[in-house]
């Protein structure tokens, strides 16, 4: 389980440290994983939304999709922005949710809650997940958002998920538009719903 795959608003205040903001996100997403739903689709769906609503409060979505767009970011307009942190956020979402739907529960996770630093606005907590009779090293970098500490990037065995898609993206935009990319995006997202079982 990392965060929710690899994912309320008063318990992220900054008023919690940034390690106290992931131990309360994990700590719900392991009672959302932890609770055995049953295997009927409004069971399922149940699951999905309460993941994603876990999400919506920690993770920093706009800062996020602005760092996977680099140096592109400032070649869109307002309403492409608007409209990319929405394709992104779903392709996130129908990405790794399957995550969710085939997580065992009751399964009894073990997360250490090693390091934590603090420089200004940002944060970068250092965890570790048991797995497999593995540890595996999860950092979560953070961002303070008005009076809240938020996720902006993931990081798994030395793996940023913030510059596995920039490189993706980046591919895209040095040889395409802008609008060209967005419908490449909304194509994807598209396909990504209609191979899933229960859709949005």
């Amino acid at each position: 389980m990392i965060f929710v795959g690899g994912l309320g608003v008063a318990s992220a205040s900054a008023q919690k440290s940034p390690k106290e903001v992931i131990k309360s996100a994990t700590d719900r997403a392991l009672h959302v994983l932890q609770t055995c739903p049953g295997s009927t689709p409004e069971n399922i769906k149940a699951r999905r939304e309460a993941a994603r609503a876990i999400a919506d409060d920690y993770v920093d979505f706009e800062e996020a999709g602005k760092r996977t767009l680099g140096r592109h970011w400032k070649s869109l307009s307002s309403e492409q922005r608007t409209e990319f942190i929405r394709l992104f956020k779903d392709l996130l979402y129908f990405t790794y949710i399957g995550k969710v739907d085939t997580y065992t529960c009751g399964q009894g996770d073990v997360i250490r809650y090693d390091e934590e630093r603090v420089e200004g606005r940002f944060a970068l907590v250092k965890t570790r997940v048991r797995y497999q009779n593995q540890d595996v090293p999860v950092e979560y970098r953070m961002i303070l958002n008005g009076d809240r500490w938020m996720v902006y990037d993931v990081v798994i065995e030395g793996v940023s998920y913030v510059n596995n898609y920039r490189s993706q993206f980046d591919s895209i935009l040095v040889n395409r538009s802008v609008a060209d990319f967005l419908d490449s995006l909304r194509q994807k997202v598209a396909e990504l719903e209609k191979n899933d079982r229960l859709g949005s």
